[in-house]
């Protein structure tokens, strides 16, 4: 009865995990971009000073309420996000349809930054929650996806508890390719097993009314929107109103109220002004917001307080988002989601070694090994190209953000075209040698890309810089030597 119930375990397991692996592996690894995703906008736009103080001036307030009015002249919902640690810059943006883009100013003179055009980090995050296809079907599909995670867990975790410490114990990264893959596969998978189990857990709870018929009473009574979810009216023309009163006294007492310090978002409507808490604040991603006249600048209204079941789904979207995690935890996250990454895509590559014996020549299995060779290699690949295409396009270039997303995708279409070609062609091996080796190339040539493009930039936020050009190279070296051992005769 066991042995029957873990060769059941062990078909859903291999099917589930490499059907949904071949993009829980893009989720998983966007998702881990978007950690980071101020940080990447900032690389993405280096003209954007970083060592400015974080403190607001009545002059800076002052031109940033001119620039949302005449963003609302152009029929656009804009806000304002305030200067923060982590970001200490004042921003004027609105949804494009995809992404929050927009204005860079001074946080103390006013003065606009002439920064390029980017999509920058949010497209990572837009990327790992749909997919790039709106709510339907990218949200969907993506929180499909969560329920074939916590599928293939609690399969793996069957078919594997009885020789688990064993195989911990006799890791074997060097031995028989197979007999490695399957001991990565492991070791990501067990060492990292709570993080994966709740990430996928809690993504899919903070969807979940995509999948439910029951979509009205899910977001009137559990939705507690993220700041990239529910910042502006999406897509949504308003009447310019009149000139916002002085912001600074507004928004001290707002911080006053909430007990929110930096980063508040504040958002127009034609009658009122809106200031929210901070996400940065603590773990749970509240909606707590003071609101203003636009008129007079007169207090209208406070919301603090939240019942319980929305305060457990703020906190569920706060741990997911990780909005508030200090450097450290946000590191530890990282590298948690590159486990996850390392899972799904140790995952597909087992699923492959154990049936080219038997399917080698099937017709179906070339399609799979393209498929995986596209996840695995090209879709690296492609997110380097839109690093190098920040780099390379014109920085004046009209609709530039577009482009480096366009590229992007243009890059994983050829290595998807690439991979296909080669393994219906039996040349499958070359395939994975030829894309490894221009994954290698992007990889260490980005940071020499970076150093001759920005010379104006140097001595400004460091540490960003180089932090993504020393992951982007780390990137290059394990394609490089992933090709190497290919060229290996295997064991």
């Amino acid at each position: 009865m066991r042995e029957t119930l873990r060769v059941h375990m062990g078909w859903l397991h291999s099917w589930v995990g490499f059907l949904a692996g071949l993009l829980l592996a893009c989720v998983f690894a966007s998702g881990t971009l978007a950690v980071f995703d101020t940080e990447i906008t900032q690389w993405m736009q280096p003209e954007v000073s970083l060592t400015q103080e974080t403190s607001l001036t009545p002059t800076a307030l002052q031109a940033a309420a001119q620039t949302i009015q005449a963003e609302e002249g152009k029929g656009l919902s804009a806000f304002l996000t305030l200067p923060s640690h982590r970001d200490p810059v004042l921003r004027v943006l609105h949804y494009d349809g995809y992404e929050f883009v927009g204005t860079a100013l001074n946080s103390e003179t006013g003065a606009v930054f002439p920064a390029r055009e980017t999509a920058g980090g949010q497209f990572f995050y837009n990327f790992h929650f749909s997919l790039r296809g709106g709510n339907q079907p990218g949200v969907q599909i993506v929180t499909f996806l969560g329920l074939c995670l916590m599928v293939a867990i609690g399969s793996g975790l069957v078919i594997h508890i009885k020789a688990l410490w064993p195989d911990l114990i006799l890791f074997r990264p060097f031995g028989a390719r197979p007999r490695a893959w399957v001991d990565a596969h492991l070791i990501a998978g067990v060492l990292f097993l709570p993080f994966i189990a709740f990430m996928g857990y809690t993504g899919t709870a903070i969807h979940a009314r995509v999948l439910l018929p029951a979509e009205p009473f899910f977001r009137s009574h559990t939705a507690a929107p993220h700041k990239k979810e529910k910042t502006a009216p999406k897509g949504r023309v308003l009447q310019a109103g009149p000139l916002p009163p002085p912001l600074a006294p507004l928004i001290a007492q707002a911080r006053d109220i909430l007990r929110s310090p930096d980063g508040n978002l504040v958002l127009f409507t034609p009658d009122e002004v809106h200031i929210f808490k901070s996400d940065a604040f603590g773990p749970f991603l509240t909606r707590d917001h003071v609101d203003f006249s636009r008129k007079d600048g007169h207090l209208l209204r406070s919301v603090t307080q939240s019942p319980p079941a929305v305060a457990t789904m703020q906190l569920v979207r706060g741990l997911h988002y990780a909005r508030y995690a200090p450097l450290p935890l946000r590191w530890l996250y990282f590298l948690s989601g590159l486990a996850a990454t390392a899972l799904a895509a140790s995952g597909l590559v087992v699923f492959l070694m154990k049936r080219r014996r038997s399917s080698g020549e099937q017709f179906f299995f070339r399609v799979a090994e393209a498929l995986t060779m596209t996840t695995v290699v090209g879709f690296p690949t492609a997110t380097l190209g839109v690093f190098w295409a920040n780099r390379c396009l014109p920085t004046a270039l009209s609709g530039r953000a577009m482009m480096e997303i366009d590229l992007f995708f243009i890059v994983w279409g050829l290595c998807a075209a690439h991979a296909l070609l080669l393994s219906l062609t039996r040349l499958a091996a070359s395939g994975w040698r030829q894309q490894l080796g221009v994954l290698a190339g992007a990889g260490c040539g980005l940071p020499v890309l970076d150093l001759a493009s920005r010379s104006h930039a140097w001595g400004q936020g460091a540490s960003v810089f180089m932090a993504a050009d020393a992951l982007a190279f780390l990137t290059g070296l394990i394609a490089l030597c992933a090709l190497l051992k290919l060229r290996e005769p295997a064991a």
